[in-house]
């Protein structure tokens, strides 16, 4: 019998691409997906999809769908507590073992909250020799409180509901999904640079950073769905999987920022959007004031988050084979620069002017 599969987030960048790497590998899987609207684009693309109406407010929605699934993949809003409880919700009422599939990553490991920004840590963490560690990380880390959550039902739940933390880090490379294809690394730098007028990084720009295409990322999900189903099938839950040992880093190369300025910079320049591709030093109070301010500037281009997916190759083998990031960084900017030329040109038409 088919398993009954609920995912969430299947109009974004992730949860898009995992939608259809699931049902690309196995059409025979009952999949559904809780979308706030259900577009015609959507159905074409997957018929075989069934559909509920809903938000992560819709508590009742969510607890209702997860109580009738076998696996539930969420790779919605990562911090929404409340979508989180009502799926923990609708998963301890049922009989049977279930699976959870959560979405979170690497910010809760980054060294921003340490206030120093632009040089090099050695600190690699690893979701085999770390996991005690990270388990414990306090609830001021971004994704945390949910993550908690995730723990603590593992820990209260583990015969019944089983557990996997999917923690990728920066993701690079066009998604496959409905919805949101590019990440929100590479237009946040493009973005960045335009506000600044020059690729940037902070101090040396030796920080360094954990990376991986979604492609990889999408491979290794498929990995974790089909232990699950195999698990199903078999009624053998393999420990080393699931609950506090379920927390899968994705980790596949590492970038040092100052390089990743110079190369997007060169880039840029090329397209005429800034006078030189050098990089610049920027200062800690110019990085933070980007975007209005509220620190994910520094975390993105000041910190370091390095991550290393020992778990994922340990118990699936699996390997990254995807395209470096230097290797599609070039088509990375030129999507963003040309979805934002469509919307000058869209938004302009809709003034009645010409570009």
């Amino acid at each position: 019998m088919a398993p009954q599969i609920l995912i969430t987030g299947t109009t974004g960048y992730i949860g898009g691409s995992v939608l259809a790497a699931i049902t690309r590998a196995h059409p025979e899987y009952d999949v559904t997906a809780i979308l706030r609207k259900v577009s015609q684009n959507y159905v074409d693309t997957y018929p075989g999809v069934k559909t509920i109406v809903g938000d992560y407010d819709s508590a009742d929605i969510l607890a209702d769908a997860a109580s009738k699934s076998d696996i539930v993949i969420h790779a919605g809003d990562s911090d929404h507590k409340g979508a989180m409880q009502a799926l923990l919700t609708g998963l301890g009422r049922r009989t049977a073992p279930t699976f959870l599939i959560h979405l979170s990553g690497t910010a809760c490991i980054s060294d921003v909250y340490a206030g120093v920004f632009g040089g090099l840590s050695s600190r690699v963490w690893s979701d085999v020799g770390d996991i005690e560690e990270i388990a414990k990380l306090p609830e001021d880390r971004i994704h945390r409180p949910v993550d908690k959550l995730v723990f603590e039902a593992a820990a209260t739940h583990g015969a019944h509901i089983h557990t996997a933390i999917m923690c990728p880090p920066d993701i690079y490379g066009c998604g496959h999904g409905p919805g949101i294809t590019q990440s929100f690394m590479v237009p946040f730098f493009y973005d960045a640079i335009l506000e600044h007028k020059a690729a940037f990084y902070i101090a040396k720009g030796e920080n360094v950073r954990s990376v991986v295409h979604i492609d990889d990322v999408m491979s290794l999900y498929v990995h974790v769905v089909e232990e699950a189903v195999r698990a199903l099938d078999t009624g053998n839950v393999r420990d080393e999987c699931w609950g506090k040992n379920g927390f899968y880093f994705h980790s596949s190369s590492e970038l040092v920022w100052k390089d990743t300025a110079a190369a997007t910079g060169k880039i840029m320049a090329s397209l005429g959007l800034i006078n030189s591709s050098e990089p610049k030093e920027a200062s800690v109070e110019e990085v933070g004031k980007m975007f209005g301010g509220g620190g994910l500037s520094l975390y993105l281009f000041g910190s370091n988050s390095r991550s290393r997916a020992d778990r994922a190759r340990e118990v699936f083998g699996w390997k990254p084979t995807a395209p470096a990031f230097v290797e599609v960084m070039e088509a990375d900017l030129l999507a963003h620069h040309n979805n934002k030329q469509r919307d000058v040109v869209e938004i302009m038409g809709k003034l009645g002017m010409s570009k």
